[in-house]
């Protein structure tokens, strides 16, 4: 398995691996659709179990770079935990991956990142609220003063 693919297609269904792979058939509901409408190149880097191995169990799933744009997601798919704290999960991984992009300088100071939940249900809903506000902040807290991050709970997410 390739760590790092290219893309350019309008539409691409990823999920969880691991490492994190484009669907090619149907796309399911645990997916994460990529929509690419100006066909961009699109960077795929499948982090967790590929990038990084075992020892590195706090890393995010994948990250997409396109130009200066970097959409860091990771999943967290289950029964056993309810949405919320399946969102909390995902928190130190994402933070992880983030600082060591940056720390090895794929990130500049100055960027803004997107952030991306992928637990089973979209930011409408539940509305965002204290929760989710909290994650935010506590996501910022985490990641360099110098790196904005933007959080969304989503299973799509656009270049």
């Amino acid at each position: 398995m390739e760590c790092v693919r290219d893309f350019d297609a309008t539409v691409l269904h990823l999920y969880d691996g691991p490492p994190v792979r484009v669907r090619a058939a149907v796309p399911e509901e645990v997916d994460v659709r990529v929509n690419n409408p100006r066909q961009r190149t699109i960077h795929l880097a499948a982090t967790d179990g590929c990038l990084y191995g075992p020892a590195h169990a706090q890393r995010c799933d994948c990250v997409l770079i396109c130009d200066e744009e970097a959409h860091f997601i990771e999943f967290k798919h289950g029964l056993t935990k309810n949405r919320t704290e399946r969102v909390k999960e995902c928190i130190p991984q994402l933070a992880e991956t983030i600082v060591d992009f940056h720390r090895r300088g794929i990130i500049a100071d100055g960027s803004t990142v997107r952030a991306i939940a992928c637990v089973g249900f979209t930011e409408q809903w539940p509305p965002r609220g204290a929760s989710l506000e909290a994650r935010v902040v506590q996501l910022n807290r985490l990641t360099p003063d110098t790196v904005l991050v933007e959080l969304s709970v989503s299973n799509q997410t656009s270049f």
